[in-house]
């Protein structure tokens, strides 16, 4: 592996007049950019990757430097100053510090210290000893000053314009890697170090490259008004990372002693919140991490509206990642479905309000300005049984035969009407209050067949009971009643396992995912039952070769419980 270079020069002596008057009192790379000197997105990111010493030159304000570095330390790097009574621009600063480098300081980076990149700068470090090359400048494909020639081969031929070339432009992003040959040739002038570059074109043309910067990110602040919107982009709060005691302070409650995490997989943070006064909310907490969490907001209000019962949105704070719900309490249906009676009243008060999110028009949804996760269509469908693959038979193909039969589930699927389902209909995210089921955790809501909510339910692989199979046959009675089923019994069964064989191959990926990969050993205890509602559902709709592979997966589970 490469290693990385020891030292970089950060180029900190300009006066910044661009961005005056915001620079009379301050050098550029100094003003604040989320929370910090904005040279800090270089500094930081080059100690991360392995810089232990920059050397800084300075000149306008040189006591704002010693102010931010009052111990000359950056993480586990050193920061040398070097003063500049006089401005020697870039040529005359990096030769102002070449008595200031070891035989260990090759190469050398050299980065503008107001300039803002994503560049892949180890990818470059490799190029450049790759090439032996005694330059190598970073450049961009796209920028506001393309003056840089460079060949199809990545040498480059001209700069600014100077030598007459007609090879492609492309931006100088302001950074560079340059060996110690390179510096010590460097004259001791006020000049740019783009002299040296075309010096060193004319008599050594081929050790001048070119490293291509395809990075989503490169600024070079040339105006307030540019600052300014970055500096406003850049310091908006990050979504979800608020902890929960802050936000249960601002929003006036205090978390419940004993609150814990939820379960689930879906990575949002559940508190149970109170004020003095004794009223309580559940406080959730998301970030980007999944896009479906930014939906359960306005999601939750249209569905309010629409008289479904879910909790009702007390607050939401979407750029900070915060949600106050309702507090419905701490009963849900798996957990009432473990006494000995079974909760019929609820299980068909849930079929009941999930059988009214079937019933949202497509303009419900539009007028709700909501853009929904993608639809299930022949992709979605075709991602569910890759999940399964990948995650419960280890990447393993499967055969021929059934593949086809993972054909034909989303094949018979896709002919149903498309309407609003939950996705994760599921007796862990229905809440019971007083004999009435509420839906929650519906943030993945799309456009699909109803019968996989009904299957999700009726084949939950989350609840255990010796008489499920009586008690599933009236669930399907009551889906049946609730939908206005116009066809035969037997044409509602057949959709109904079809579906629970579809839904069960991505409950079982999710756990093998889940348990494997992401190191939550509770989803793998989920795995056998997932497995033998599967091979029940599989067997019910003829479909053998998914059966089969259940069964086969089942028993190589038996010997590690």
């Amino acid at each position: 592996m490469t290693k990385f270079p020891r030292t970089a020069f950060i180029l900190g002596a300009g006066l910044g007049t661009r961005l005056r008057p915001l620079t009379e009192n301050c050098p550029k790379p100094l003003l604040p950019l989320g929370g910090k000197p904005m040279v800090f997105n270089a500094l930081e990111k080059l100690e991360k990757a392995g810089v232990r010493r920059f050397i800084i030159n300075t000149h306008h304000c040189p006591e704002k430097w010693e102010q931010i570095f009052p111990n000359k330390k950056l993480g586990e790097a050193t920061v040398e100053l070097v003063y500049e009574p006089t401005l020697l621009d870039t040529g005359g600063g990096l030769a102002n510090i070449a008595r200031l480098l070891q035989p260990e300081d090759e190469p050398l980076i050299i980065w503008n210290g107001d300039i803002l990149s994503r560049c892949d700068i180890q990818k470059a470090v490799v190029h450049h000893l790759a090439n032996q090359a005694d330059v190598t400048l970073i450049v961009r494909e796209d920028g506001p000053n393309k003056n840089v020639c460079i060949t199809d081969d990545g040498l480059i031929t001209d700069l600014r314009h100077r030598l007459g070339k007609k090879d492609p432009l492309y931006q100088y992003t302001g950074i560079c890697i340059v060996s110690q040959k390179f510096v010590q040739q460097v004259p001791a002038a006020t000049e740019s170090l783009v002299e040296s570059f075309l010096r060193t074109l004319q008599k050594n043309p081929e050790t001048i490259q070119g490293f291509l910067d395809k990075s989503p990110q490169w600024h070079d602040l040339g105006t307030i008004k540019e600052y300014q919107s970055l500096k406003t982009e850049w310091e908006k709060p990050v979504r979800g990372a608020i902890t929960a005691e802050q936000a249960a302070q601002q929003l006036g409650y205090h978390l419940i002693e004993g609150s814990t995490e939820p379960k689930g997989g879906s990575g949002r943070r559940y508190h149970r919140l109170q004020k003095d006064s004794g009223e309580t909310a559940i406080l959730c907490l998301y970030d980007d991490s999944r896009p479906e969490n930014l939906l359960y907001g306005k999601l939750a209000q249209t569905l309010k509206k629409s008289g479904i019962a879910v909790p009702e949105v007390l607050i939401e704070n979407d750029p900070q990642g915060i949600l106050l719900l309702e507090d419905l309490g701490t009963t849900d249906l798996w957990t009432l479905a473990q006494q000995p009676t079974f909760p019929w009243l609820e299980y068909a008060s849930a079929i009941s309000e999930v059988t009214k999110l079937h019933q949202l028009t497509p303009e419900v949804i539009r007028s709700s300005a909501i853009t929904l996760m993608e639809p299930f269509d022949e992709k979605l469908y075709t991602w569910e049984h890759h999940y399964f693959t990948d995650n419960v038979l280890a990447g393993k193909k499967p055969d021929r035969e059934m593949q086809k039969e993972m054909s034909s589930l989303t094949k018979v699927l896709l002919a149903q009407p498309p309407v609003l389902i939950h996705r994760d209909f599921q007796s862990q995210n229905i809440l019971v209050r007083n004999q009435k089921a509420w839906l929650i955790d519906f943030q993945g809501a799309r456009w699909g067949c109803a019968f996989y909510d009904y299957a999700s339910l009726a084949f939950d692989p989350y609840l255990q009971r010796p008489d499920i199979d009586c008690w599933r046959i009236e669930i399907e009675d009551q889906a049946r009643e609730a939908s206005g089923w116009k066809g035969s019994l037997d044409e509602f069964s057949q959709l109904l396992y079809t579906a629970a064989t579809q839904r069960l191959l991505q409950a079982c990926g999710a756990y093998a995912f889940l348990g494997h990969k992401k190191g939550r050993a509770d989803f793998l205890a989920h795995l056998p039952r997932g497995l033998r509602n599967l091979q029940q559902a599989a067997s019910f709709c003829g479909k053998r070769r998914i059966a089969d592979c259940a069964e086969e997966m089942l028993a190589k589970l038996k010997p590690s419980r």
